[in-house]
C-alpha cells in the first residue's frame, strides 16, 4: 500500500511538472492523435486540451508533410532533437518552434506514442535573420563613407581649379566653367550623400538593370540632391 502511494505521489509530482512547464509538451499516439496537452501547449498554439486531446490536428505542432515521417522514426525507437519547424496557431499566425519528439515507452518495451516538447524560436530567428541585413548596412555604409573620403580630395583641387580658371577666360569659356563647376557642385552633394548611408533602400526607377542603392533614400535627408 505504501510503495503503491509512493507512486502515485511521484506521477502526480511528474504531472505538475509537465502542466507547469513553459514549453509546449504534447503526448500523442503513433498516428498522431492528441492524448495529452499542457498548458504551455494552450498557450503556444491557442488550442485548449479539450478542442484537441482525442484529434488528429495535423500542421499544428508540425507540418502536414512532415509529421508522418517523424512519427515514423519514434515509431522505431528513434529521438529527434531539436527539430526546428513551423508550427500554426488556432488564430492561423505561424510560429517558429524547436521540437523534440521521443517514443513513450509502454509495459514490455512496446513503443505506444509519441511526446513532443516544443518551444518558440521566433524572437532567436528574427534576430537572425537581423544580423545579415545589420552587417549588410554596416558594410555598404563603410564602402560609401570610404568612397566618398577619396574621392572629396581630388574634388575640391578640380573645383579650385575651375574657380581660378573662371577669372582668367572670356565669356563664352566662362559660361563652360561655370557648367563645370555646376556639374562638380552636383557631384559634391552625391559625395556628401555617400558619408550619410544609414540605411539599405534599393532602386525602383530601372528594373531591368542590376540592383543599385537608391543615394536620395538611403542617407540623411540634410542634402537634397538636384
Amino acid at each position: 500500500m505504501e510503495a503503491r502511494r509512493q507512486a502515485q505521489a511521484a506521477l502526480a509530482f511528474a504531472a505538475s511538472i509537465v502542466e507547469s512547464s513553459d514549453d509546449a509538451i504534447v503526448g500523442m499516439t503513433l498516428d498522431g492523435m492528441v492524448t495529452s496537452w499542457n498548458a504551455g501547449a494552450e498557450r503556444l498554439y491557442g488550442y485548449t486540451a479539450r478542442e484537441v486531446i482525442g484529434q488528429w490536428p495535423i500542421g499544428i505542432t508540425i507540418p502536414k508533410d512532415e509529421q508522418p515521417q517523424i512519427l515514423k522514426r519514434v515509431g522505431r525507437g528513434e529521438r529527434v532533437d531539436h527539430y526546428e519547424t513551423v508550427g500554426v496557431r488556432k488564430d492561423e499566425r505561424r510560429i517558429n518552434v524547436s521540437v523534440t519528439v521521443s517514443p513513450i515507452w509502454g509495459a514490455g518495451g512496446k513503443i505506444i506514442g509519441a511526446s513532443s516538447i516544443a518551444r518558440d524560436i521566433t524572437h532567436r530567428k528574427e534576430a537572425e535573420a537581423a544580423t545579415p541585413d545589420r552587417d549588410t548596412l554596416r558594410y555598404v555604409a563603410s564602402l560609401a563613407a570610404a568612397a566618398a573620403h577619396e574621392i572629396s580630395n581630388p574634388l575640391m583641387v578640380i573645383i579650385g581649379h575651375a574657380e581660378l580658371m573662371a577669372d582668367k577666360v572670356g565669356t563664352q569659356a566662362r559660361g563652360q566653367i561655370d557648367e563645370i563647376l555646376e556639374a562638380l557642385s552636383r557631384i559634391q552633394e552625391i559625395v556628401m550623400r555617400m558619408e550619410r548611408v544609414t540605411r539599405i533602400e534599393l532602386s525602383e526607377k530601372a528594373p531591368y538593370l542590376p540592383e543599385m542603392l537608391d543615394l536620395i533614400r538611403s542617407s540623411e535627408p540634410e542634402l537634397p540632391l538636384h
